[in-house]
């Protein structure tokens, strides 16, 4: 990659194209001669917002709080290199002459595909109100014509709903009428965003923009563990991207910063490619994969067993005591307790969440005793939390109904959930007391959080809502910190509703992340191959869920679905058929197999393109993955639907190794991997493939 910074008229924009790429820039373009012809002002990369700003005259003001006279006031007073064996930083520093000074930060790790980038905002006069301070900023996409075909410029995004994360959706920009109008003035905005505590619910925190023409892919993600804000914007010919967190239109922050203070943006994440929205992918997803944090125990992503699909939150020793020596037997290295382990004195139904008591009519000898039992049987205990929330029935709501949080001066209660405010030192206390506490005195070795529930637009406490929430989710990341401080070897996997808090912070945080609450339908499948976009396979638990009426076909296809990230069994493992038992240790000693690529590999292909609906898809899907070094390939393989579906998929040079659920006509020929599905509704299979030439 090489970035260009062009200032034109004392206004500095940032353009990232790949390397070999500089002689091809068009000159008008990056000077800011519009298509008409028109001399139009380019997009500053730095954008900032005051309270009180005006604003270039686009017809978007109250839609965007993008070129602010702020903005432009920046003028580029300094750029400082700094090189080791490691990584590469540039420091930028803005002045606007009255104080303010703007600081990006870019670094790019030695090897990497990626850029890391975040602001700091810092202020020598006087007091100031910030309404918008987002983490980066690309502007002129595509700089290599001066006049684009707007049908071959296309927008991609990473929908994100309940069961249904990661479904791309992707849009021309002549869809989005991002084409100039005849005056060539004028702003064209697509703008998405989250507001609150889930930030996946919706969209994913991601963008791209790829030149079909050129064949050049630019892409996005932000840090954004609460509200956020991603504007592309079309103007004067060229396309910008740019996002970070919410701003005061989107999110209601806002925020003062007296003389001497400074504020810091969350990191953006963003690369360009020679290919497309795949190869794209595989370069952005590295950059916030914390690999170096990976646990001793983690590396070869051994394999767990959760109870949820089995007791459905009403655990019974004596029946979990029958998975024991099934989860031991397929080797299983975790045994989680969900939903359910608490006492919930107040009836099912209400489901009270916030005391988290050890229930003492499931554990009669105590959960200790249970946890050593699980030790015994080779694997540790997990329990399940959702420490955030509380029931308005807790005893812990009717003693301090001080520790939740407010807005507007109620307490929000969404149904009968109410949340604890983390920057009161008394609600970490008691979270030390019943959640660390809990942890150790009962040897547990894994732990499961849930959310279930958003926060909403903010909270009081600050300068605005937007501002105090920001403040909140800062306090819950560093008490998720002092957890891991605590208990180092305990391992930590973040669910929200399945995959709702889906962004880089909280998948730093987690040795593995839900991928899904769609354990049980086959949507699951795509869910999981289009999240390899976002999402290193090696943090995405999967589940194969085994209810006691599946038949073989339904076994091996769930089986194969949760090879495409970190295997997690669920449901009735025992008292099965010889058949289908050897089926389930076939597909664990498979899944190891292929752990090397699926930690370190990279996702070529991902084609969804037939199965259409999530809920009621009908047809193939397949993903290919392959190793670090290129000497070996997975072949993911899936029909829904679709009895007797023909796969031909091009995998180069390789030969078949071994398969999972081998489909009778597995073939290769010139490098064309055919085969045809079964004729059950739901088939799945695995290939492993080798190198037959060295590259």
């Amino acid at each position: 990659m090489v970035g260009i910074f062009a200032t034109i008229e004392d206004t500095t924009q940032f353009v990232l194209v790949p390397r070999g790429c500089e002689d091809a820039l068009n000159a008008e373009k990056l000077a800011g001669i519009s298509p008409l012809g028109a001399r139009i002002s380019n997009e500053p990369m730095m954008h900032i917002a005051l309270s009180g700003d005006g604003f270039t005259r686009d017809f978007t003001s109250g839609n965007t709080l993008r070129n602010s006279d702020t903005a432009y006031a920046l003028r580029l007073v300094s750029q400082q290199l700094s090189e080791s064996e490691n990584d590469t930083v540039l420091v930028s520093r803005f002045e606007n002459g009255t104080g303010l000074i703007a600081t990006q930060y870019l670094r790019y790790a030695r090897g990497g595909g990626a850029i890391e980038a975040y602001n700091e905002l810092e202020n020598t006069g006087e007091t100031v109100t910030v309404e918008a301070f987002p983490s980066f900023n690309l502007s002129c996409i595509s700089p290599f014509e001066r006049s684009q075909d707007p049908h071959k410029i296309v927008l991609h995004k990473l929908l994100s709903n309940w069961s249904g994360e990661g479904k791309r959706y992707s849009v021309t920009a002549a869809c989005l009428a991002f084409e100039p109008p005849w005056s060539g003035l004028g702003l064209r905005l697509e703008k998405w965003s989250q507001t609150g505590t889930m930030p996946a619910r919706g969209q994913l925190p991601f963008v791209a923009v790829e030149d079909v023409t050129q064949g050049i892919c630019w892409a996005a993600s932000i840090e954004a563990p609460a509200s956020w804000v991603i504007e592309t914007a079309f103007r004067n010919g060229s396309i910008s991207v740019g996002g970070g967190m919410g701003d005061f239109l989107t999110a209601h922050w806002r925020k003062k910063l007296c003389k001497g203070e400074t504020i810091r943006t969350d990191k953006a994440y963003f690369t360009v490619v020679r290919g497309g929205l795949n190869e794209a992918c595989s370069r952005l997803v590295p950059a916030y994969d914390n690999r170096s944090a990976c646990k001793a125990g983690e590396y070869d992503l051994p394999v767990l067993y959760n109870e949820f699909c089995y007791s459905w939150g009403d655990p019974d020793l004596d029946r979990l005591r029958k998975m024991l020596p099934v989860a031991k037997k397929l080797g299983c290295k975790y045994f989680v307790m969900d939903d359910g382990w608490f006492i919930d004195r107040y009836g099912e139904a209400n489901h009270v969440i916030g005391d988290w008591y050890i229930d003492d009519t499931v554990f009669a000898d105590g959960m200790k005793a249970f946890s050593e039992e699980v030790r015994a049987a080779g694997m540790a205990l997990g329990l399940w939390y959702e420490f955030e929330g509380v029931s308005v029935e807790s005893d812990l709501y009717r003693e301090h109904p001080e520790y939740m949080l407010t807005y507007d001066g109620k307490t929000i209660n969404h149904m009968g959930r109410t949340f604890l405010d983390f920057r009161k030192e008394e609600v970490k206390e008691y979270l030390r007391e019943r959640v660390i506490g809990t942890l150790r005195e009962n040897n547990i070795g894994y732990m499961k959080v849930d959310y279930n529930e958003n926060v909403g637009l903010g909270v009081d406490g600050a300068d605005s809502y937007g501002d105090a929430l920001r403040c909140h989710i800062e306090n819950v990341l560093a008490f998720y910190e002092e957890i891991k401080r605590s208990l180092p070897d305990l391992v930590l996997e973040i669910c929200s509703s399945g995959g709702m808090r889906h962004e880089p912070r909280f998948l730093q945080l987690a040795d593995m992340v839900s991928f899904s609450d769609a354990h049980e339908n086959p949507s699951g499948v795509n869910v999981a191959c289009n999240l390899h976009r976002f999402i290193p396979p090696r943090k995405l638990q999967i589940w194969a869920t085994m209810r006691s009426d599946y038949s073989l076909e339904d076994v091996c296809f769930t089986s194969a679905k949760a090879m495409l990230g970190r295997y997690c069994l669920s449901g009735d493992l025992a008292d099965r058929s010889e058949e289908i038992e050897r089926a389930f240790e076939e597909s664990v000693a498979f899944y190891r197999t292929i752990v090397p690529v699926i930690r370190d590999g990279v996702t070529t292909v991902i084609e969804d393109g037939e199965i259409g609906s999530y809920l009621n898809g009908h047809g193939r899907t397949y993903l290919v993955r392959e190793s670090a070094d290129g000497s070996q390939k997975v072949v993911y393989a899936y029909a829904i639907e679709a009895p007797q579906s023909v796969f031909d998929i091009d995998v180069g040079s390789y030969r078949v190794k071994s398969a999972f659920h081998a489909p009778s006509d597995l073939a290769m020929c010139n490098g064309i991997l055919h085969f045809t599905s079964g004729q059950c509704a739901l088939w799945g299979s695995v290939i492993l493939l080798e190198r037959t030439q060295k590259r």
